[in-house]
């Protein structure tokens, strides 16, 4: 273990397992009153890696009853503890249990935990050292805070939808479905999350992270950054071609859906896809960089009318062993057979006989992928939270279950 997986991984809770060796997070608890997407697979990385999370629900909430479907993907590694956020006994208990842990991670509406006097700034009354992360729309500033929105719309208003180009009905909703906002701003959130760890192993300080889900989007277009910082304007829609490559984009084959994609990057590529393509012709007309992109169209055509003639898998295979970048387009379901991705254990199989996915990276001596365990029942560990960890008799639990505090 390096110095920093040492700084992340120093908490205060003592491990009781050999395989804590392997958990970098081990050790932190977290309070999770997350929901959606964004927030559990956020808190589902962090609990693989070692953390303790505390899903914070109600029997109340409609959301919280279901517990099928994408439920069961984002929530495995966690507990589920069952308090009424609004009532003053609930806050009390939840003020007890973030002064024994490390991270509180959220995305309400700026003003629920506000009101409800579990914000970061009451919070950190009984842990000064807290680490609170608030994820939101457009962040927690400004005159748009309070507006609801969810990652279509924010995939819409990032800009984004603006460079996805002419119509496709092969591609749902040309980019704005399925909602790849919300992964993304976990990406973002978890590594914010480990930021906020390592900066306060080295200060002793905690933070507070306002995450902004429109800016995790925006900060995955940077060509469209670089092109309006060096004056030449926003590029206009690019259907399923890059921009960059030259010739590039993904082409339909002969078959039912069969497509794949290519990408050329330099000159030797250029004439090595003539050459397949069996048009040396055409390395001469365009030898330049610039000159096959102005003449994109044209080039496009020439590949369109030899992808359709091949077996895509052909075709990848003929273009790679002639140096072009190539792929097959493939199902998800070819990729989750595919021999590699199982060999490597990117997905793994639950007692229940459901697969779930695994951290995206492995150890590269023991192959440990995280933790994965089947995600709780509503409630699961109210006994756990209230009674080991909070030190509640069995009267004072019984006496939180009449008012309904546990719900």
């Amino acid at each position: 273990m390096n110095k920093i997986e040492r700084d992340l991984s120093a908490g205060e809770h003592t491990p009781n397992s050999p395989d804590d060796d392997k958990k970098p997070l081990r050790g932190l608890r977290i309070i999770d009153f997350s929901w959606v997407v964004a927030g559990p697979m956020t808190t589902k990385m962090l609990g693989a890696m070692g953390a303790e999370v505390i899903k914070i629900e109600s029997l109340t909430r409609p959301e919280h009853k279901q517990r099928s479907g994408i439920f069961r993907i984002l929530n495995n590694n966690k507990r589920s503890c069952t308090i009424d956020i609004s009532s003053a006994a609930g806050q009390a208990l939840l003020h007890r249990l973030v002064a024994m842990s490390d991270i509180v991670v959220e995305n309400f509406s700026s003003s629920v935990l506000k009101k409800n006097h579990l914000g970061y700034e009451d919070l950190r009354q009984v842990r000064p050292d807290l680490i609170f992360v608030s994820a939101s729309g457009v962040g927690r500033t400004g005159p748009e805070s309070d507006a609801l929105a969810y990652g279509t719309l924010l995939q819409a208003y990032s800009g984004r939808g603006g460079l996805i180009g002419k119509p496709n009905e092969l591609i749902e909703a040309m980019g704005i479905l399925p909602i790849w906002t919300d992964p993304v701003t976990a990406m973002w959130e978890t590594f914010a999350v480990l930021s906020a760890i390592y900066h306060r192993r080295r200060t002793g300080k905690g933070s507070f992270v306002d995450l902004s889900m429109l800016e995790a989007t925006v900060a995955l277009l940077p060509e469209a950054l670089m092109r309006l910082s060096a004056g030449v304007g926003g590029r206009g829609p690019g259907g399923d071609y890059d921009g960059e490559s030259a010739p590039g984009g993904c082409f339909r084959c002969s078959g039912d859906d069969a497509w794949i994609g290519l990408s050329v990057r330099d000159d030797a590529e250029w004439q090595s896809l003539c050459q397949v393509l069996g048009h040396s012709s055409l390395a001469a007309l365009y030898p330049t960089h610039q000159a096959r992109l102005d003449d994109a169209e044209a080039i496009h055509a020439v590949i369109a009318a030899w992808c359709r003639e091949q077996q895509a898998t052909a075709a990848a295979t003929l273009l790679r062993q002639a140096g072009v970048p190539a792929a097959v387009t493939r199902s998800f379901d070819q990729v989750f057979s595919d021999p590699e991705i199982q060999r490597r254990g990117v997905f793994a199989q639950l007692p229940d006989g459901s697969h779930n996915y695994t951290l995206p990276w492995r150890d590269a001596d023991t192959g440990w992928r995280g933790d994965l365990t089947p995600p709780p029942e509503l409630g699961a560990d109210n006994d756990y939270v209230l009674k080991q960890l909070l030190g509640l008799s069995d009267q004072e639990y019984d006496e939180l279950l009449a008012p309904e505090i546990l719900a």
